[in-house]
């Protein structure tokens, strides 16, 4: 890498390793990104533990909201009785809650920038409860399309705090696991969900699940309450930035033998916070950030709240946002087209599924997403370190792109064998544990890689970046509720589950020939933008 090259600061090009062993040419020191302060109340100096403690309960939020509006596919049969209304008409309650999840984060991320994530969330938790409750107790079409649309409100949080969550705790290298922890914690809900929807209504009654699900939020609004303190943590100028970063590292790497200070030294009059993996691992948070009231942050004023709510459509322009909303959006309607398709295809002759045993197929998912939640994050975080390594040191934000290569293929694979399954009737076996399975695995493994590769490379914006793919997952899969279950029935599978699979497959693979090679183009085209700086 020329002089030149370094001093042309570009988001997503990262010094993650410096000095050398032994005259070799592999990086040995990794460096923290971005740089922790040397304040113990600092989320990035938390202790393991509180930082677990802190993700169990975003997993635990994300798990519950997500799998009340989201789950209630095996129950079709049971509204359609109950309310007198059409399949469309039915999947209608599915889609005013996915509308509305989409949508609503265009004020929920904008909230937690200036109130901070706790607040957000426990407002969110409320309102949850206070759905459910209503979805327990409606007896008309519009009042449970109506407790559908508050559902999707209070569940949005689930679409976007985790995610900034994560950054505000961890440190770039860390983040591609924990982003597919939260995809599983998100798809978990929906796979699982209809399990238990399922069962419950056989069993014992529709509204029950609706019970459930409030005892659960419930429970999981105590845990955020006592046990999840503000992770959003004002740093000293902007060490989110590309610039905060990197310009010093350049400096640090380009300084004379024997010169001391750096930079920053000269522009501050203070240490520079260690770049290394050397920093504080035994902090905790303090009393203020377990406050309940929310705290109106002085340097996010009304212009920081309008620019919050206009940057998710800004960056939606950005290539390389757009290629990850798209692509996670078309992976995650995969499953939304099998489980749209669910009644449709196991309650009629040859299978006379009850709801419970539709409900017990979506297993076959819970197995494919546990194996891409052990294999996605770790493996495009190895990929990446180990091409950083043989870098000299930098990571290039494309270089956990080829770890998305096996899960285009599961995509591919799934969705075929799950289409012809459905067309000719075959046992369920060969539909369910090898179609739904691959389905489930892929269902967690493209979105974690895609939206990882996104926020790397705008990684000041992880909040933003989940609000303009969920608009685009959400808008996608609310139009699907009008025209897949009608075009299956008029003419056949095939059609409407090899589309998704298309389009999954279609637009990856497009991504990996664009971006692989030329994403760090893109990248310097959108360098000056302010959206760095925010």
């Amino acid at each position: 890498m020329t002089r030149s090259e370094k001093q042309d600061v570009i988001p997503g090009t990262e010094i993650i390793f410096t000095g050398r062993e032994h005259g070799e040419d592999f990086a040995a020191e990794l460096v923290l990104i971005p740089r922790p302060t040397s304040n113990t109340e600092d989320p990035l100096n938390w202790s393991p533990t509180w930082k677990g403690i802190v993700i169990f309960n975003q997993f635990v939020f994300v798990f519950v909201s997500i799998m009340t509006p989201l789950s209630i596919s095996p129950m079709t049969q049971i509204f359609q009785k109950e309310f007198d209304k059409t399949l469309p008409e039915v999947n209608m309650l599915f889609g005013a809650a996915a509308i509305t999840l989409g949508f609503a984060n265009l004020l929920v991320v904008p909230a937690a920038n200036a109130f901070g994530r706790r607040p957000v969330i426990l407002v969110c938790s409320v309102i949850c409860i206070l759905a459910n409750i209503w979805q327990g107790l409606v007896t008309s079409y519009p009042s449970f399309i109506g407790a559908r649309v508050i559902s999707g409100v209070g569940a949005s949080a689930n679409e976007t705090i985790m995610p900034m969550v994560i950054a505000d705790l961890l440190f770039l290298h860390q983040r591609g696991s924990s982003m597919a922890l939260y995809f599983w914690a998100y798809f978990l809900g929906l796979f699982l969900g209809p399990i238990v929807s399922g069962a419950i209504a056989a069993q014992m009654s529709w509204r029950w699940f609706f019970w459930v699900c409030t005892i659960l939020q419930g429970a999981s609004f105590i845990f955020i309450l006592v046990a999840h303190p503000e992770t959003k943590y004002e740093r000293p100028g902007n060490a989110m930035s590309p610039s905060s970063t990197q310009t010093d590292l350049w400096a640090e790497s380009n300084k004379p033998e024997g010169a001391t200070g750096t930079s920053f030294e000269v522009r501050s009059g203070r240490t520079p916070p260690k770049g290394s993996s050397t920093h504080i691992t035994d902090g905790r948070p303090v009393a203020a950030q377990f406050s309940v009231l929310p705290r109106f942050r002085v340097n996010h004023g009304i212009a920081s709240v309008i620019r919050d709510v206009v940057s998710p459509i800004q960056i939606l322009f950005y290539p390389i946002v757009l290629w990850a909303s798209l692509t996670m959006g078309f992976a995650a309607n995969s499953l939304l087209g099998l489980n749209l398709t669910q009644a449709q295809v196991f309650g009629p002759p040859p299978y006379l599924f009850t709801p419970d045993q539709i409900g017990f197929i979506n297993f076959a998912f819970v197995v494919g997403a546990i194996i891409a939640l052990v294999t996605a994050g770790p493996f495009s975080d190895w990929i990446a370190l180990r091409r950083a390594r043989k870098n000299g040191g930098v990571l290039e934000a494309e270089m956990r792109l080829p770890a998305l290569i096996p899960y285009v293929c599961t995509n591919l694979v799934g969705m075929v064998v799950t289409a012809i399954g459905y067309q000719r009737s075959w046992p369920w076996e060969a539909t369910v544990i090898v179609g739904y399975m691959l389905v489930g695995l892929q269902v967690v493994g493209i979105p974690a890689i895609a939206i990882a590769y996104a926020v790397d490379s705008y990684k000041v914006l992880p909040g933003e970046i989940m609000i303009a793919a969920t608009i685009v997952k959400n808008t996608f899969g609310f139009g699907m509720i009008f025209f897949f279950n009608d075009w299956a029935a008029q003419s056949g599978y095939l059609g409407p589950v090899l589309m998704l699979m298309a389009l999954t497959v279609g637009f990856s693979v497009l991504g990996l020939a664009i971006f692989i090679p030329f994403g760090k183009k893109f990248r310097r085209w959108t360098k000056d933008s302010k959206v760095h700086n925010l």
